[in-house]
């Protein structure tokens, strides 16, 4: 079945319409007038020479009879004979017996020609008649009545276009001919339009929707010099040119996917309708947030971002706020995307900042310096005031002098403590640790270490104990540094146990090889008031002090906040790691991981 969306096959019925339109146009006009007007000329032309020698029967009758057996070499078309009237009646049709058999017969098989004959008058017959093969033949047949050697005669005149149907039949069987070649020459012309028009553009066409896939692995093939040639050639060139272009465009797509998705601002774009359409990961992050804070804490009827954005979007200025709420804070700037064109806004790109760290930081910041400026000025005001006693003679007597200049001696270890601290934590977040490793006795150490927290224990009637593994009988670790670690974490449980509201205080040290991994465990563990649940991830932190609720409680404020931090940093110079576990109330605690050495 022919597809007529194909254009080959367009181009082909069209190409056959026009031919054929035109072969039946010439047909009929050829058989409508111009076959009429030939057969009414010849006809006419006829007559004329009928006329012509009907004159010669009235002017010169023995001439006429002369010649008449002659006249067909001047028309051999027309036939002429005649007869005498005084003839019997059965012999009336006798005159007509001299013309040919074929003619004799035509006017025989007609009864208007027979009674026009057997008149015996002058007449003069003009119309058609059917052949053997049913064919209408134009004739002429006239009579003209003459005297011929004072008798009374007739001559008869008859001609027919039997030679021009026969001209007809001819051109019929030329334009059979002619419609069968045209039939192979259509054929020809359909199967030439489908190879040289049809195939190469069903190529081009396959190989488009190639391209529009992103697929350019094929190229036209080229065959020739024509239009259809110069299209694949230019199809061939516009395909690598998208290849090209779709290769640039990736990359730089996907150099900017991974910027996108590597900076630390968060970037949303949103529609003028406020839909979603592109983000990066610190920016859904952003919206979760932002989405969970104004489902917590801003009423059902404010929305701070989206109203923003629609004052952006009417005004076509950027904008930036700051969101605020609880212990979130947010850095927001709206920036409208505007057509160059129709100046109308397409949408706003919204970039977020999370500033809750450097806020926290901050916070941490004015604590350390309050606390800090507390763990100096209770010494200093100690040290200038015993000072300033026994520089008065205030102290009287040698032992008053001895226990003022212990007490100066003491504040300012303390001190002195204080600022190592703080040099060391400032070294080593720098990077400049030292840490020397030797193998160091285990109980010895252990036992030596929490000697120095008996007297502390006791008064703050907490049970200090430990216990090891008997197969870890050394250690390998930097004992100063490590001294550091465990006095900490000792001084911590021991002060956050005596807080804690029950009758029997306990702190244990636990030495053990873990179970799973092939590492060495050190376990500080108490019952005392615990850590809450939403401070164990900034412990570590520099500057950082939890149960903020009692920060002018005088024990709370005795630290500064950078002892854990300080842990944190020398276990992991010892390639260790740090955990803590922790239940309000109930406990907690903090386990090292340290790699087992082993001994060269």
């Amino acid at each position: 079945m022919l597809k007529l969306n194909i254009v080959a096959i367009r181009v082909w019925l069209f190409t056959i319409g026009l031919t054929l339109f035109s072969f039946l146009a010439t047909t009929f006009i050829y058989g409508y007038f111009y076959s009429d007007q030939v057969e009414n000329n010849y006809l006419t032309d006829f007559e004329k020479l009928i006329s012509e020698v009907e004159f010669i029967a009235e002017s010169r009758t023995n001439m006429l009879v002369d010649v008449l057996p002659d006249l067909d070499l001047v028309n051999s078309k027309i036939f002429y004979t005649y007869a005498l009237l005084d003839e019997k009646e059965e012999n009336v049709l006798a005159g007509i017996e001299l013309l040919p058999e074929a003619i004799r017969g035509n006017i025989l098989s007609n009864n208007m020609l027979v009674e026009a004959v057997a008149s015996n008058e002058g007449f003069s017959l003009r119309g058609e008649l059917e052949n053997q093969e049913g064919d209408a033949i134009p004739f002429l047949f006239k009579g003209k009545e003459f005297t011929y050697e004072n008798q009374e005669a007739i001559l008869y005149s008859y001609a027919d276009l039997t030679f021009l149907h026969q001209i007809e039949t001819t051109m019929m069987w030329i334009l059979v001919s002619l419609v069968f070649f045209y039939g192979l020459l259509v054929l020809f012309f359909y199967h030439y339009l489908r190879r040289k028009l049809s195939e190469p553009i069903n190529v081009m066409t396959n190989i488009a929707f190639d391209y529009s896939k992103n697929d350019f692995s094929k190229q036209v093939p080229i065959q020739g010099r024509d239009d259809l040639a110069a299209l694949g050639m230019a199809m061939n060139k516009m395909g690598h040119s998208l290849e090209m272009q779709g290769t640039a465009v990736r990359q730089e797509k996907e150099l900017l996917s991974t910027i996108l998705n590597n900076i630390q601002p968060g970037l949303l774009y949103f529609d003028v309708e406020k839909t979603l359409l592109l983000s990066n990961p610190t920016g859904d992050l952003f919206l979760t947030d932002y989405q969970t804070i104004k489902k917590d804490e801003i009423r059902n009827d404010e929305d701070i971002l989206y109203d923003q954005m629609n004052i952006v979007i009417e005004k076509k200025e950027s904008k930036k706020l700051d969101i605020a709420v609880n212990d979130y804070y947010f850095s927001v700037n709206i920036v409208p995307l505007v057509n160059e064109d129709t100046q109308e806004v397409r949408g706003v790109v919204v970039s977020s900042q999370d500033l809750t760290k450097e806020h926290q930081l901050d916070q941490m910041r004015i604590d350390f310096i309050n606390n800090i400026s507390h763990e100096l000025r209770t010494p200093l005001v100690m040290v200038q005031g015993y000072s300033e006693a026994i520089i008065d003679d205030v102290a009287e007597t040698r032992e008053e002098k001895h226990e003022m200049a212990t007490i100066i001696r003491d504040e300012a270890q303390r001190m002195n403590r204080l600022v190592n601290e703080m040099l060391d934590l400032s070294r080593m977040e720098a990077g400049f640790i030292d840490v020397h490793k030797e193998w160091i006795e285990t109980s010895p150490y252990i036992m030596k270490l929490l000697a120095r927290f008996n007297k502390m224990a006791k008064e703050k009637n907490v049970v200090l104990d430990y216990q090891i593994d008997p197969e870890i009988n050394e250690i390998y670790m930097d004992p100063d540094k490590m001294d550091q670690v465990f006095v900490n974490l000792i001084n911590n449980a021991i002060r956050h146990t005596a807080k804690a509201e029950n009758q029997s205080g306990h702190v244990s040290l636990i030495v053990e090889a873990g179970m799973v991994t092939d590492e060495l465990l050190i376990t500080i563990k108490d019952n005392g008031t615990g850590i809450p649940k939403e401070d164990i991830p900034f412990i570590f932190e520099r500057f950082y002090k939890a149960d903020k609720a009692r920060i002018n409680n005088a024990e709370n404020r005795s630290g500064t906040g950078i002892g854990l931090s300080l842990v944190k940093n020398i276990v992991e110079a010892h390639d260790g790691t740090i955990e803590v576990k922790s239940d309000l109330n109930k406990g907690s605690s903090f386990i090292i991981h340290l790699p087992l050495g082993e001994k060269e």
